[in-house]
């Protein structure tokens, strides 16, 4: 079976690399030589793996030490399963008997990749910056431990590039509500200039969250008032927060967008699934698929709704669409990436102080 050729420039466009090592007298600077020093072999891993070597400090070092996953014995192919099954809903047993291992191996491995998820798209939002134009905010229920005590997923998604933004975990308070803004305004430090449309529903925290954290953002604001009655809709109605009706368009006057996204969440993780036996026991493993999930769907899988007509003809043996990510059209990536440029990825913990221009 022959591997497709990696190339490892892809993942150092943006992000340089440095010394990982904490021993190091040059460990995280920037200003430091890092060059490639040859490849070497395992024994569980059939592809080779890099040595770079450390001209400031006069040391070798490989690859994988930019990852959490550095000396967990495992290979890149059982690290991305573990990716890919964690996403599609298995549990750690179910990804353990798969793999044969052990299931703190497992749970180690989904440990280091969520908190890899989580540092690389922080580290891509804060430097590049968000352009958000239309978001639309929803929260969607869940339980921990057992059925009585209810636990709330907050989702911010970006309407028109289908750009999963961020996420919360908690109560359906104003207190959840405050944090995913924050955090939000947090990840768009270079878009205030531009005009956004915020959707939601009529929940009121949402309201005192959006005040209290956009007073430096243009926006308009519009509730979609929904009425049901013995659980069937009976009634929509738009309520104008802030701005005028002309603000927004025929196809940002609904949260349509975010509840079909809620649904391809409920499809994929366990614990979104209202009657299930796989629900949440802890909160924190939790956030690991979802932040695992997150770089899935948005820099890693293609979008159909968001591919472009290359033709416009029906003409054989021709490339028809092109196709991509959502984080391709919120301009973050150049091309589609996959689970080892995570891994590889180097993004130390003050990332966000990097500046350049380029794109992955």
């Amino acid at each position: 079976m022959t591997i497709k050729a990696y190339d490892p420039s892809l993942i150092h466009r943006l992000f340089p690399r440095y010394c990982p090592c904490q021993n190091c007298s040059y460990y995280l600077d920037l200003d430091n030589y890092i060059t490639l020093d040859g490849t070497y072999s395992v024994k569980n891993d059939s592809r080779k793996r890099q040595r770079l070597y450390c001209h400031g400090g006069e040391h070798r070092f490989s690859e994988t030490a930019y990852s959490n996953l550095f000396g967990h014995h495992g290979s890149f192919q059982e690290y991305v399963q573990t990716a890919k099954m964690s996403g599609y809903g298995l549990s750690t047993e179910q990804i353990a008997d798969v793999l044969e291992r052990d299931e703190r191996t497992i749970c180690s491995w989904q440990k280091a990749l969520s908190y890899k998820c989580k540092s690389f798209h922080l580290a891509l939002c804060s430097l590049i910056g968000l352009t958000l134009i239309s978001i639309q905010m929803d929260e969607i229920w869940s339980y921990l431990k057992k059925k009585k005590r209810q636990l709330w997923l907050f989702i911010t998604l970006e309407s028109k590039t289908k750009f999963w933004v961020n996420f919360e975990l908690g109560s359906r308070t104003s207190h959840t509500a405050h944090r995913l803004l924050k955090n939000l305004v947090y990840l768009m430090p270079w878009g205030f200039e531009h005009f956004l449309l915020v959707t939601t529903d009529k929940l009121a925290a949402y309201e005192k969250a959006i005040s209290s954290h956009f007073q430096k953002v243009r926006y308009a604001y519009l509730q979609i008032v929904k009425q049901r009655r013995k659980k069937r809709l009976v009634t929509v109605k738009q309520r104008i927060v802030k701005g005028q009706e002309s603000d927004f368009g025929n196809k940002t006057k609904n949260t349509s967008y975010i509840e079909r996204f809620n649904l391809t969440l409920r499809q994929k993780i366990s614990y979104l699934q209202r009657k299930t036996l796989g629900y949440c026991k802890h909160q924190k493993n939790f956030q690991q698929i979802l932040w695992i999930n997150l770089f899935d769907y948005n820099y890693r899988q293609s979008h159909k709704s968001l591919r472009q007509d290359l033709t416009g003809e029906s003409e054989k043996f021709k490339r028809r669409y092109q196709h991509f990510t959502p984080g391709m059209k919120m301009g973050l990536t150049t091309t589609q990436l996959e689970w080892r440029d995570l891994i590889l990825a180097p993004i130390p913990e003050n990332a966000h102080k990097f500046s350049t221009s380029t794109v992955l």
